[in-house]
């Protein structure tokens, strides 16, 4: 995108504002995972620094998941303008005794608008430090429920929750 996705501006507000408000209505507590710890102090929400800051998302969700205070936490990418909060409740109720549970869309897998235990950050970190930084194969070592279409479109018929923005043509999606 060439910015921080974090400020960019859709539909009048930062994305990080739009993400964090997603949280706030499905969550008790909004935790930011923003790299240094230090710049999203804007959102006025406690932030986590990441296990290595610049190394991706996969060391913000072990950092997150490492700071809760919660058995379960609801996981959202910032670059994702659609996130649902009806979604991410619907995924917190299908978690059982797993590791975390994720929907499953048309483009596959969406591990950045889930929901997972607070014990998966014991074998994302493994994955981690051991050279992992991808979160789509980190959660192979997880068990994980996934939550096909069929029981989250309900709560988001058209699928947009998992819309996200990587490049500056997908802002017109």
């Amino acid at each position: 995108m060439g910015v921080d996705k974090a400020s960019l501006v859709v539909d009048g507000e930062p994305l990080a504002r739009r993400a964090s408000a997603v949280l706030a209505a499905a969550c008790t507590s909004v935790l930011v995972a923003s790299g240094d710890g230090r710049r999203l102090d804007w959102l006025g929400l406690p932030q986590v620094t990441d296990l290595e800051p610049g190394a991706g998302p996969l060391a913000g969700l072990v950092a997150g998941l490492e700071a809760a205070r919660t058995p379960l936490v609801a996981v959202l990418a910032v670059d994702m303008p659609d996130a649902n909060p009806e979604v991410l409740r619907l995924l917190a109720g299908r978690v059982g005794e797993c590791d975390a549970a994720v929907p499953r869309t048309e483009r596959g897998l969406e591990p950045l608008h889930a929901v997972y235990a607070t014990a998966a950050a014991r074998g994302l970190r493994a994955a981690f430090e051991a050279g992992e930084r991808s979160v789509q194969r980190a959660i192979e070592r997880l068990e994980v429920v996934v939550v096909e279409p069929d029981a989250w479109s309900d709560a988001d018929p058209t699928g947009r929750f998992a819309r996200n923005l990587n490049r500056p043509g997908d802002l017109r999606g």
